[in-house]
């Protein structure tokens, strides 16, 4: 048997019995005829007969390649750790995910892999919400059951592309019918919770292009929904381990994080100096504007652009420098426009919330572009 191919087809099966030679038959169907050399790699966490029916199939099969990993019950930890496993054992350049309760139709598979040679794409994906593409299988509109799962699905769709940008490269994140390219993995240490291996892809791997092929989502035919609530808390758990761990991953928003821990600063010791200690309000401006800066550097060197790290002291110092210099600028439109919500005669905190709310703006984009992109070369300097 070659230990290379054209294509490997990983399907996880958890109690999927009655699905392996439905599955495999239309699997069949699909590539019959395409000049395609694959295999297909079930990735079993059974604990019913699942890998004696794949056992048998691949004793019988003849014009396909079948393989089998049964993982052991330590290593029974989700669907996306599995598709791992398959990843790490997949002989073909190109990899196809596809769920084995036949929700995604293996019709869809040829295309995914035309669609990558065509467009020269590392991944592919399999699109519910495009035209051509339907998410019948949720559950019909005329039900509360269908109307829920589509919120949910359309919800979490969206929350994810809003906090991450990769994510936007397709209308169908999270949908797990995709195809990629092998060696778009090679060097990448992916770390999914749960079930969402695609989002994980798309968040942790360098590529250059992403294209999609519409499909329908089919209804399930032989077990129930595996969905829980357990694997929605799992879903956000990800979420936060990617924006937790991939520093480029919601940069934006972590800056906002930053600059609000900022404004509590700033309109904390505002107010207890003007307040408490009678002081000046222009003087308590300055001391709450430049504790707030000092804050704001420290956080987001440690948490927004954390894999922009000093290299040396003096890259550090220069680093610092500039930053202040961008602090000062901003912080000189923040004090024109604190004074002159204050002549307009409102209220001294909103007019230190809206000069903060100006310099942000302005600040995020001095200090992505002219601190931490900057690469000082020591070594170069005499």
């Amino acid at each position: 048997m070659n230990n290379k191919c054209d294509l490997t087809i990983v399907p996880p099966t958890f109690n999927e019995k009655d699905n392996i030679k439905p599955l495999l038959d239309m699997i069949g169907r699909a590539m019959k005829n395409k000049k395609i050399d694959y295999e297909v790699l079930f990735v079993d966490d059974s604990s019913d007969e699942t890998p004696e029916v794949i056992e048998k199939e691949i004793k019988n099969r003849k014009n396909i390649q079948v393989r089998m990993i049964h993982r052991p019950k330590k290593r029974r930890t989700g669907l996306a750790t599995a598709f791992i496993e398959g990843f790490e054992k997949a002989r073909g350049e190109y990899i196809c995910c596809i769920d084995s309760d036949l929700q995604h139709p293996p019709q869809i598979i040829p295309k995914l892999f035309e669609k990558a040679l065509g467009d020269q794409a590392e991944i592919v994906f399999g699109t519910r919400y495009v035209k051509g593409g339907s998410a019948e299988g949720l559950g019909s509109l005329k039900t509360f059951y269908g109307v829920y799962r589509r919120a949910v699905s359309l919800g979490v769709k969206y929350f994810t592309q809003i906090l991450f940008i990769p994510a936007r490269q397709t209308s169908d994140p999270l949908g797990g019918l995709f195809l990629l390219k092998k060696s778009i993995l090679k060097g990448v240490k992916l770390s999914p919770v749960g079930f969402k291996i695609s989002v994980e892809v798309l968040m942790r791997t360098k590529h250059n292009k992403v294209s999609e092929v519409p499909y329908a989502f089919l209804a399930r035919e032989n077990d129930d929904s595996k969905a829980t609530m357990k694997q929605g808390l799992e879903f956000f758990k990800h979420m936060w381990l990617i924006f937790t761990t991939i520093p480029e991953a919601g940069r934006f928003l972590k800056f906002c994080i930053v600059g609000g821990s900022g404004v509590f600063v700033n309109l904390g010791v505002l107010y207890g100096l003007v307040e408490f200690y009678e002081m000046n309000e222009n003087f308590a401006w300055a001391i709450a504007v430049i504790l707030s800066i000092f804050s704001n550097y420290l956080l987001n060197s440690l948490f927004t652009y954390s894999d922009k790290k000093s290299e040396t002291r003096n890259e550090s110092m220069r680093r610092i420098f500039i930053y202040y210099i961008i602090s000062f600028l901003t912080m000189i439109l923040n004090f024109l426009v604190y004074r002159l919500i204050i002549n307009f005669g409102l209220h001294y905190i909103f007019g230190a919330f809206v000069g903060i709310l100006a310099a942000t703006i302005l600040n995020f984009v001095l200090v992505t572009e002219l601190v931490w992109r900057l690469k000082i070369n020591v070594n170069n300097q005499k």
